[in-house]
Parts: structure tokens; sequence; C-alpha cells
């Protein structure tokens, strides 16, 4: 059971975690995020004090370590009824809240902010959720322990801010550390997003990480099932912040599930499907806040519905680079070697398309761009491409659907209504999976589209 940001946001919310929890049928492992936006204080204040100068640094990271402990403090009191627990679990925010100001300090004094100082930073903010959340359940009456994600056995490569699973190292290590406390009756309590390299530093997962956790922990417990606890009922047919009548989908195929969160669905991410897909676990999405909605379901067959077309995704906030240039047609490996460079930085490329040999389009964030431009400028200086044009303001639209294998004229139709609705396609791709057709237009058409679209096929 993973439980993200929103569903701890405070002691009130934790004790309604720590309810569903234990109204599971046993034996049941808990993942949770960070409190409500404290991921994204703590990147701030890491950030901040960098550029201060040394003799502000103290009064700000003060200042920061007083909330963020005052914060983590008022959520105990609220969710730890029992005063025992409470002054066990105090001690060990204080503690951890302790170790961070040391940490913050030493970024700031030295001026210096590397991802794996960075990656430590953090991981407070799960650190020091999983405390409380353990101390609630304790407090309930269960057995209950805190573990970091490294403790439990992510294990991960040593690439700060984007770590990746040592899965064959994961194997044995999460069985091993986890199936212990199973078989006592302790629920481990996991923080998700963090893990750590063979040799125990901390790592991060990215963004979306504590998803990515959960199905990890469930790919190596064979759990029989993992789930997704947020604050919404499940995922929707399309934003619903651009279509207010967005549908509830009751059952997605892994595939399904994959392209829409690649494409913006932003319920779940699209990386933590992977692992429950290889052993063949069923995912669920369900609402904190309404626990008997049946929310959705997340299998391995493809199940096909009379519209065809089950979900409508918008990625927002891209740009299209256009690569042209007559040598590119005579060198060799020109799209690898691109696409190297790019994924060498870790810059994604969300759609790609050649329309000739003498031209390469592909979608980056555009958060990615200029470095992207940069990057690529330096590695073809020598000529082989003439120039690196841009689209900027543009939204990809990615329209999923397992009915879309085999049907005819899908495509036609998809275009036809996008046209119909006044809007121009800029860019086109298809999956190989022949669930998905992705294609870009401009951000100030894409409510149109999107509209016209789930007008015409979902209703």
């Amino acid at each position: 059971m993973k439980f993200g940001g929103t569903s701890v946001g405070n002691g009130e919310r934790i004790v309604n975690v720590a309810r569903l929890v234990l109204k599971e049928k046993p034996p049941v492992i808990v993942v949770v995020s960070a409190l409500g936006g404290v991921t994204d204080k703590l990147i701030g204040i890491a950030n901040r004090v960098v550029e201060l100068p040394t003799h502000v640094v103290e009064k700000e990271v003060g200042l920061f370590y007083r909330e963020l402990l005052l914060q983590h403090r008022n959520a105990v009191l609220e969710a730890v009824g029992d005063k025992r627990v409470v002054s066990e679990v105090l001690p060990k925010i204080t503690e951890l809240a302790d170790q961070l100001k040391v940490a913050l300090l030493g970024v700031g004094y030295l001026e210096d902010l590397s991802p794996k100082s960075l990656d430590y930073i953090m991981s407070f903010g799960e650190r020091l959720s999983v405390v409380i959340v353990a101390g609630a359940l304790s407090s309930m009456g269960a057995k209950a322990v805190s573990l970091t994600g490294f403790e439990a056995g992510i294990i991960t490569d040593s690439n700060f801010g984007h770590a990746r699973p040592k899965h064959v190292l994961m194997r044995d290590e999460v069985k091993k550390r986890l199936l212990p406390y199973v078989k006592k009756g302790v629920v481990p309590v996991v923080t998700g997003f963090v893990g750590g390299d063979e040799k125990g530093r901390i790592t991060t997962l990215g963004r979306g990480g504590s998803d990515y956790t959960a199905s990890l922990i469930g790919r190596y417990i064979n759990a029989k099932e993992v789930q997704i606890w947020t604050d919404v009922d499940g995922i929707l047919t399309t934003d619903p912040k651009i279509v207010p009548n967005a549908k509830l989908i009751s059952e997605l195929s892994y595939v399904e599930a994959m392209d829409l969160a690649y494409f913006g669905a932003k319920v779940i991410h699209s990386k933590m499907i992977e692992p429950a897909m290889v052993v063949n676990i069923p995912v669920r999405v369900l609402n904190t806040f309404k626990p008997d909605c049946s929310g959705t379901l997340i299998v391995s067959k493809q199940k096909k519905i009379q519209e065809v077309i089950k979900a409508i995704a918008i990625t927002k906030d891209v740009v299209i680079l256009n690569l042209q240039g007559i040598g590119m047609a005579e060198t060799p490996n020109i799209a690898g070697r691109v696409f190297s460079v790019l994924g060498g930085n870790n810059i994604n490329v969300l759609m790609i398309s050649g329309s000739s040999e003498s031209n390469l389009s592909f979608v980056v964030k555009a958060k990615d761009s200029e470095r992207a431009i940069g990057l690529l400028t330096e590695e073809f200086g020598n000529g082989d491409i003439r120039g690196i044009g841009t689209i900027p303001e543009v939204c990809v639209i990615s329209v999923v659907g397992a009915g879309m294998h085999g049907t005819k004229g899908i495509a036609a139709k998809l275009f036809d209504t996008v046209s119909q609705a006044g809007v121009n396609i800029i860019m086109i791709a298809q999956g190989s999976s022949e669930v998905n057709i992705a294609f870009a237009v401009s951000a100030k058409d894409s409510k149109s589209a999107l509209e016209a679209l789930h007008k015409r096929f979902i209703g």
C-alpha cells in the first residue's frame, strides 16, 4: 500500500492512512511519500542556501529547521494517540531534523550542492514521514517499524538524483530484509523515493519514485497486489480540469497505463508499471479519502471496450526540436548520437518523428530545450546538421485504448475530429504497441482538440 504526499499531508490524514492499513487483510507493507509539499521545500532551501552570503546561511537554515520541525511535531501530536509512543517518536523526529540542519549548513558554507548532497537532503521528507506513520500504527495497537528504502532492500546504482535499481541485488535483499518483519506480524513502513547504493549512500529514484518503490517491493516479495492510494478516484479518461465530465476508467492493461502515465496522466508514474508487469501483479489505484470507490485496476490483459478509445492524455510545457541538414543522410548513426547525448545528460525525449533522411524532429520538456540545443550544437558543430529549429508552446496529446489495435480507420477518424475542431497537427507518432497514437498541437489549441476527441470517442 503506497500513500502519496496528499494522503499523509498532516496528522489527521495520517490517522486515516493508519486506519486504512489496519482494515487491509494482513500481511501488508506500507510505502509513504513525504508530507505534502515537504520535498519541494527541501529542494528550495538546498538551492537557496548555496546562493546566500555565508553570514546569512545560519539564520536561514535555523528558520527552516524550526518550521519543518514544528510541522512534523504537530503531525506527531495529531496522529499518535498513545503518549508512550509519542515519547518514542518525537526524539526520532528531532534527531532527523538535527541531521538535516547540519547537512544544510554544510552545503551553505561550502556553497556547493552536488547531486549526492541534494539526494541526502531530499531524503529527509520520507525519513520523517515513515516515523510518524509507524508511530500512528503503533498507537492503534499494531506492530510497525519504519525503514529507509535502502534498509528495505532498495539498492541502486550511484546515479544520484536519477538512481536505477540493481535488480540482481534486490531480488534477494528485499525478501531478506522485509519478510522477517512480515512473518512476525510487523508492518514495515518504508520510505518511497529513497534508496541507497552498494556503499549505503542515500540515492533517490527521481520524482514519482514512491510509486516505483512500491512496485519494486511488490515484485520482489511477490505481492498479491500493489495499491497506489492517492487523492483522486483512480485514472480518468482525461484531465478533468480541461474536460469536467471526464470518467473513471475501471480497468486498464499495463501497456495502456504506461502510455497514459508517460504522456501526462499524473495519477501514477510510468516507470512503476514495469516491475509489476514482469511478474503479473495487479496494480490498483484508489482514493485515500473515498476508500469505498472501486478505483482503477491495472492488469496484464488488454480489455477492449465498445468505445475503442479508453483515455486521452495531455503533456504540457514541451518544445519540438527540428534537426535539419543534408549531411544527416550521409552520417552513420546520427540518430543514435543525438539520443545518446541527450540521454547521457538526463534529457528525456518524449516523442520522435523523422520526415526524411535530412530531418529529425523530437519533443523534449520546455525546461530542457535550451540545454538540449547547446549539447547538440556542441556535438554536431562539424556541419553534420545545418541547424536546430524550435517550435515552442506545444502540447502532446496521446490517445490510448486496446480497442485501437486492429481497428481500421481509427487514425483517420482521430485526425478528422481534430481538424473539424479547427486545430492543426504539427507532428505525429504511433507507438509500436498499437494502443497509442500521439500527436503535437499548439498549446493554445490543446483544449479544443481534447474536448472534441473526448466528446466523439468517449462521450
